[in-house]
């Protein structure tokens, strides 16, 4: 019963709304979704993976900018994968590729990382950040299916360079708004209120 009356939040853009400004803005498709997703995951779990080993080996004071420093070239390095698997989907991301670097989610588990305090282990800490991670790109990629499908009436699979697949096409789009940036907050919005309804209806509690 204690277990179900504790904090729960396993997914950082529902429940706590951590990095929903490149979502908003460049999360327009299911493609761009799984690129924005998939790079802050692996920025978070490259920096979770590292944070405990590198207590022994570099000074606290260096500690942050260590963490940042790698967290940046992880997201450069994806940010030329990107590209170099679909220029189309690097294009539309722009400038939200390389600021993967300093994304919300990087951060929050760059402070869960390098905190010393608390009972949990570091195998828990980690695995923590991995749920975490894993349900922001489930996350991010339903929203850009979702703005893509009602937004704009396809659903695409980018293919190694210019190609893509379509899954789907349909004659219009049913709902217009969602591929603009106001659509991406309402549809945010819709999500965390489901997403905080289902974890009160299992009796969960939300810091």
């Amino acid at each position: 019963m204690n277990a179900r009356r504790a904090a729960f939040v396993p997914n950082p853009l529902l429940a706590g709304m951590l990095g929903i400004c490149p979502l908003v803005a460049a999360d327009r498709s299911l493609p761009e979704g799984i690129a924005l997703g998939l790079g802050a995951a692996i920025c978070s779990l490259v920096l979770g993976a590292v944070a405990a080993p590198s207590r022994g080996i570099v000074p606290d004071r260096l500690r942050a900018p260590f963490s940042l420093a790698l967290s940046a070239a992880v997201a450069l390095l994806y940010s030329f994968g990107v590209r170099a698997y679909s220029p189309i989907v690097a294009d539309g991301l722009g400038i939200f590729l390389p600021l993967l670097a300093v994304s919300a989610l990087s951060l929050h588990t760059l402070r869960r990382s390098s905190a010393v305090n608390g009972s949990a282990s570091t195998r828990e800490r980690y695995s923590s950040i991995a749920k975490e991670a894993f349900a922001f790109l489930a996350t991010a990629v339903l929203i850009g299916a979702a703005r893509e499908a009602l937004g704009m009436g396809t659903l695409t699979i980018p293919l190694p360079g210019e190609g893509e697949l379509r899954l789907m096409e349909l004659p219009s789009s049913p709902l217009r708004m969602l591929s603009s940036s106001a659509g991406g907050f309402i549809l945010i919005g819709c999500l965390a209120a489901a997403y905080r309804l289902a974890l009160r209806g299992a009796g969960r509690k939300i810091p």
